[in-house]
């Protein structure tokens, strides 16, 4: 998570925009991968979470869907009393926020 908010930081734009998001999609992947190993996405519990977390919201076009579900991540994050709780929010995120990236990326590559 340090080297998502490391990559952003380096922007010198006073907004975060989409494309600075994107760029965090590979530690995003790496995260998912070592968090899928493990089987967390597969406990009953967790997977409930992770769907409910990806309700679809009703946003205009996919760069407000993609900017609230981070919003949304970093608030859930900023609320975590532990690190182990931050690691598991932060894990129970990962797979939506990379939905949302590559909903984005196709929508903006066609």
């Amino acid at each position: 998570m340090v080297d998502v908010f490391e990559t952003i930081s380096a922007s010198s734009s006073p907004e975060l925009q989409p494309n600075e998001l994107l760029a965090t999609q590979p530690i995003f992947e790496k995260v998912f991968k070592l968090v899928n190993e493990t089987g967390f996405y597969e406990l009953d519990d967790h997977l409930d979470l992770v769907k409910a977390i990806a309700i679809e919201t009703k946003h205009e076009n996919l760069e407000d869907e993609l900017m609230h579900t981070w919003i949304t991540m970093v608030n859930n994050l900023n609320t975590a009393t532990s690190q182990e709780e931050f690691n598991a929010r932060f894990a129970l995120f990962t797979p939506i926020i990379l939905k949302k990236m590559n909903a984005y990326k196709v929508a903006t590559d066609a």
